[in-house]
């Protein structure tokens, strides 16, 4: 029997995901037992998008016309594509750039607003193409990835959490980072990672975006308690997620 074709592509990002599915090697070394790699550049020297694949995860945010043109030609070439990290599933934190114009970008940040490719505004995938599972996280988690990966391949459809971050930090009964008084977006942020980031007591930043019943409300009164407010409080809470934050707090009625 043939192995399933999978790839691992990436746009726009810091290739994170990518560096942690590489580290997750042995987990890794047994995904590459019952599959073949078509495409990954990153880890391989051999690729190509010529051939149908199984499955195809994408890293990335689309912030160029070369990242539009690869993802259409991989959404095309796939079975089943899946949008792995942050970048890919909401825009990253690029996307919080998506307000100011490109050339204002490019003169800040070079010196120049020549470059030798088209920038446009930095998009979750789901833009541009239909995306058929996202895997968010900064970066994603290795753990997640192979056994999401091991599902799909298995034609299962995977698992995913929906409850808060919360929820993990009361199983590993970590103390809770917003009665300390610190900035935490676990209550709003879908779960799956294990809460590392308030387990080394920090708050949660939000990479995973929302789960199922985000309430915004109570959680910009809870941060403005602590002295969020205004704009601040907004790109505290918009860091992951893109400019989409401000209309989902607009719907939710919240007044800034």
């Amino acid at each position: 029997m043939a192995k399933p074709k999978i790839g691992i592509m990436y746009l726009t990002s810091c290739s994170g995901c990518q560096c942690e599915i590489l580290n997750y090697e042995s987990a890794l070394l047994k995904l590459l037992d019952i599959t073949e790699i078509k495409y990954f550049p990153i880890g391989s020297s051999a690729n190509t998008l010529d051939e149908e694949l199984d499955v195809l995860f994408v890293e990335g945010s689309v912030s160029t016309e070369l990242d539009e043109k690869m993802v259409k030609k991989g959404r095309e070439a796939s079975k089943v594509l899946v949008a792995i990290g942050t970048c890919a599933s909401f825009g990253g934190v690029q996307a919080n750039n998506n307000d100011i114009p490109v050339e204002e970008l490019l003169e800040t940040i070079y010196g120049t607003s020549e470059m030798p490719f088209e920038i446009t505004k930095a998009r979750p995938l789901d833009e541009v193409v239909r995306v058929d599972y996202k895997l968010p996280g900064c970066p994603v988690e290795g753990k997640q990835f192979v056994q999401a990966a091991a599902f799909l391949l298995n034609g299962v459809k995977p698992f995913f959490p929906k409850m808060a971050v919360c929820y993990e930090c009361k199983l590993s009964e970590t103390e809770c980072r917003t009665l300390q008084g610190l900035w935490c977006l676990g209550p709003i942020t879908n779960a799956g990672c294990g809460a590392p980031c308030t387990s080394k007591g920090f708050g949660c930043q939000g990479c995973r975006g929302d789960h199922d019943d985000p309430n915004y409300m109570e959680m910009v009164e809870v941060l403005t308690e602590r002295g969020l407010k205004g704009e601040d409080l907004v790109n505290f809470m918009k860091t992951f997620r893109g400019n989409y934050l401000k209309e989902k707090l607009k719907d939710a009625g919240v007044e800034l």
